[in-house]
């Protein structure tokens, strides 16, 4: 469980403390638990959006959520992205590229991809459940697991929760993915040389066990559409970050997380 402990100290901003004081890079197998720690940041953000929507509207429930979902993971992910939006497109080689996503500041290709991913995310989650019957959904949830909920629960509702708890275990299976598939861009170490340069794609497959169960689970064969619409423009997305930079980087890791969840959210309306 230390491994655990270490997943959640390092991707969210709960307060757990580990035993063994210090972080070792021999704890390599912490990767294997990234999507549970986004099953466990899904499923607080499950209880604080059903507790938002009885009291506020539904506009304001899906910000305070999408703002609680900022505080836990403490910006890490969106901070790279920004990094990685200014130096893929604000550089012109490979060393200016790596130079200016290590910079602290900010620019404006950063603010930009910041108010687009963050604008995206909140219509997504807006649309999905708060202005849908949920008649759609019915049909590729699990039968089993709707007969038991619906008696306690609406459909919408339901389809919210779900997608809440999935979105956050795309994104950190897809930091293992790329990372499981790629190299350290940089010569010198970062803050994600450790976890690129020990990923194996061992550790990918281990890791896309739950999340692959969790979508056949609640979306039967779509579930496995989505799925696939993931992994190709996950893909996607990590060739043309190599091909800008030569690898992987912290920063482009926490890019790689924000794309995958917006690919998901974006996936719940291509394919049901």
């Amino acid at each position: 469980m230390n491994n655990f402990i270490w997943a959640l100290k390092f991707l969210t901003t709960l307060p757990v403390r580990s035993k063994t004081g210090e972080f070792s890079e021999k704890h390599n197998y912490i990767v294997f638990w990234f999507p549970i720690v986004g099953i466990v940041i899904g499923i607080i953000l499950s209880i604080f959006y059903v507790i938002f929507q009885y009291v506020f509207p539904c506009f304001i429930s899906n910000a305070l959520v999408l703002i609680l979902y900022i505080i836990i993971t403490g910006a890490l992910h969106l901070d790279g992205f920004a990094d990685s939006c200014d130096g893929i497109f604000g550089g012109w080689n490979r060393e200016r590229r790596l130079e200016i996503m290590k910079d602290s500041h900010i620019g404006s290709y950063g603010t930009i991809g910041l108010v687009c991913i963050t604008g995206v995310r909140y219509v997504c989650l807006l649309c999905i459940g708060d202005y849908s019957s949920g008649k759609e959904t019915i049909t590729v949830l699990s039968p089993t697991f709707h007969m038991i909920t619906s008696k306690y629960i609406s459909s919408g509702l339901l389809l919210k929760i779900i997608v809440l708890c999935l979105m956050p275990v795309a994104g950190r299976w897809a930091q293992v993915f790329a990372s499981g598939i790629s190299h350290y861009a940089r010569e010198t170490s970062g803050t994600g040389a450790f976890i690129v340069n020990s990923t194996t794609m061992r550790h990918v497959i281990i890791a896309s066990i739950i999340p692959l169960l969790l979508m056949l689970f609640f979306f039967r064969i779509k579930g496995l559409a989505a799925c696939t619409i993931i992994v190709i423009l996950t893909l996607c997305a990590i060739w043309y970050i190599k091909k800008k930079i030569g690898g992987m980087t912290g920063d482009t890791l926490g890019a790689i997380n924000e794309m995958a969840e917006i690919i998901f959210l974006l996936s719940i309306f291509v394919v049901f």
